[in-house]
């Protein structure tokens, strides 16, 4: 909350775009950055082991600042709890750990490592998931960021004198955001739609 109570929600990052997007901005002034998980011809693919691989084949196109390779190393995928996204994941998980390729009779070893799944309860939309490399994504750097700026405090108690009534409230001053989203995360809305629609 700001001044008088007062919030302000936006859920742009430093160029202008949502976190996951396919038209974020190189420093490089090379082309525009996606994330949004893309095969090569299909963005925003349902949750499946084309759309894993598809997922870890994004993640190797990131860059750094200056143009060059940057791969990430998906390691989580976030999910809303209890959805097909999420019981896919435990199948696909479950096959990969056992050496075997998903959704396949064949014997070989799986194109993708082993993940770990965060199922979240109040997602609202089923069909959405994200994967992104926890090395970089949980730092100081890149990814969704909590910057503080005054803990939070207690302020002085006020006691209503005909009553009796203790009133007080609390004050934090706090700023949520993202940073280089493009170079740890990647999202699909599940219904293999363009991003522009």
């Amino acid at each position: 909350m700001g001044i008088n109570g007062s919030k302000t929600i936006t859920i742009s990052g430093g160029d202008g775009l949502g976190a996951i997007d396919d038209d974020h901005t190189s420093e490089s002034g090379g082309s525009n950055m996606n994330n949004y998980v893309y095969d090569g011809t299909t963005y925003n693919l349902a949750f499946d082991y084309a759309g894993l691989k598809a997922a870890h084949r994004t993640a190797s196109l990131f860059v750094d600042p200056r143009g060059n390779p940057r791969a990430a190393n998906l390691t989580t995928l976030v999910c809303k709890k209890g959805s097909s996204v999420h019981f896919k994941a435990n199948e696909i998980l479950g096959a990969i750990k056992a050496g075997k390729i998903p959704e396949s009779m064949d014997n070989d070893a799986a194109a993708v490592p082993a993940f770990s799944i965060i199922p979240l309860e109040y997602l609202t939309t089923a069909a959405y998931w994200w994967m992104f490399d926890s090395s970089r994504a949980l730092t100081d750097s890149e990814g969704f960021q909590f910057v503080e700026s005054q803990a939070t405090q207690l302020d002085p108690v006020n006691v209503v004198y005909k009553t009796k009534e203790l009133q007080t409230s609390v004050t934090a001053m706090f700023d949520l955001g993202h940073n280089d989203v493009v170079r740890c995360w990647v999202g699909a809305k599940g219904d293999s739609s363009d991003p522009t629609s």
